[in-house]
Formats: C-alpha cells, sequence, structure tokens
C-alpha cells in the first residue's frame, strides 16, 4: 500500500524527516513531496485551504497513493483533552462555508457533499493500532476553517453549529474534498497543540513541538500496521 504523510507546516513534518529519511522528488510554491521509498511519502502543503487543495491535486495526480495520511497539530474545542493528546476525525467538513441561503447544510459547498466521512474500517484500524500504546487518543469531529480559532465569538458561532465539534485545522477538509475526485480514501490525525480562545495563539507557539511529536508517535504505530 502507498501511503502519503501530509502536514502544512516544516515543523509538523520534522518528526517524520527525522526518522524517514527521504528525497525530494516534486515541488512546486508552497508543496513539497519527498519520497520515502516506492511505499511511503512525505508531504509539506503550506498552511491554508488553498496551499492544501493544490498539493492535494498534485500530490493525487503524481504520486496516486491508496491512503492519504493527513497530521500535524489541531485546536481543541474540549477542555477536558488536554495538550499533546491525539485527536482523530470521523469525518471531514468546513466551518466557516455559508450556502444555507440556498438551501444547503452549513459548512458544505454548494454542489459537493455536506461533508465527507471517513469510512468505518479505516476508523476501527486506527482504534485498533492506537488501543495499547501510550498515546492518548480521541476520536471526534476536525473542522476545518481558514481561521486560526482565537477569536471568541468566532468560537461561539462554531460552536453552535457543530456542537459535538472536536478540534479545528486549516487543511484537511479541503485535502479530503480534493481526495474525493480520485476515490482516494484519507485520514486525520492529529496532535493537540491549543485550546481554543485567546491564550491559543501562545500556547501554539508553546506547544507545537510537542504537539506534532506526539501525533508523529500516533501516526507511526499506524504505520506499524500498514505498511
Amino acid at each position: 500500500m502507498k501511503i502519503a504523510i501530509v502536514a502544512a507546516m516544516a515543523e509538523e513534518l520534522a518528526p517524520f524527516r527525522a526518522n524517514f529519511p527521504a528525497t525530494v522528488v516534486w515541488r512546486k510554491g508552497k508543496t513539497i513531496i519527498e519520497e520515502v521509498n516506492d511505499t511511503l511519502y512525505l508531504v509539506e502543503s503550506g498552511i491554508g485551504k488553498t496551499n492544501a487543495a493544490a498539493t492535494a491535486a498534485w500530490l493525487c495526480e503524481k504520486v496516486q497513493p491508496d491512503l492519504i495520511i493527513n497530521t500535524g497539530t489541531t485546536g481543541s474545542f474540549r477542555t477536558d483533552f488536554a495538550l499533546g493528546d491525539v485527536v482523530y476525525t470521523d469525518k471531514f467538513v468546513y466551518s466557516d462555508v455559508d450556502a444555507t441561503g440556498f438551501d444547503y447544510a452549513f459548512g458544505q459547498v454548494p454542489q459537493m457533499p455536506a461533508d465527507y466521512p471517513v469510512a468505518q474500517k479505516w476508523l476501527e484500524k486506527i482504534e485498533f493500532a492506537l488501543k495499547d500504546s501510550s498515546v492518548t487518543a480521541h476520536l471526534g469531529t476536525i473542522v476545518t476553517s481558514d481561521s486560526f480559532m482565537s477569536d471568541t465569538q468566532s468560537i461561539a458561532a462554531i460552536r453552535q453549529v457543530f456542537p459535538t465539534i472536536a478540534a479545528s485545522d486549516m487543511e484537511s477538509c479541503s485535502l479530503a474534498q480534493v481526495a474525493s475526485f480520485y476515490d482516494i480514501p484519507i485520514v486525520n490525525v492529529r496532535g493537540i497543540s491549543d485550546h481554543v480562545g485567546d491564550a491559543a495563539p501562545d500556547t501554539f507557539d508553546n506547544t507545537l513541538d510537542h504537539a506534532a511529536e506526539q501525533a508523529f508517535q500516533a501516526v507511526n504505530l499506524l504505520l506499524n500496521q500498514w505498511v
């Protein structure tokens, strides 16, 4: 099985690059695709939905992976989840798309699905791989926005629409949307770098490396099962 691991930032890919020496095989814009071997690729996408969508298209065309693992850091909407815990999503959905005036669901891009569920078999595989590990992992919905979650009014609005939300990132649903065009499955496994709110930027800066390392530990357990 050919797997591509995608993260937005160099800091989020750093543990992977330290453990899986790779060669750059393609670069454009913010996208860097590196080959570890013929079954494993590391991909830096750049931050935000547009960079993620461009990366997904190039990745699906040039590498044609059997599975995409999106990873890196995430801001937790759950105060009972600790910094450094891992969250893996049950579906991909945007939290900043509103075409409800045309009877679309909140978060639904017109003429596209309301969300992109992760197949049950992949959720079960993740649960099995992590269940006896030292990594504390939670299943929940990670939403995607082009905003870092520090504004309290925006956070409250998102909570109202998605009351069971677990966390937020800035890339994953764009990756999932493009991957769906190619029928390539994608999962999202991220380390908590902050709790959303006013203090989130400072917490993120202080916790980034730890959260990235925890995400690496979780994804490495998946690779041990799947590669």
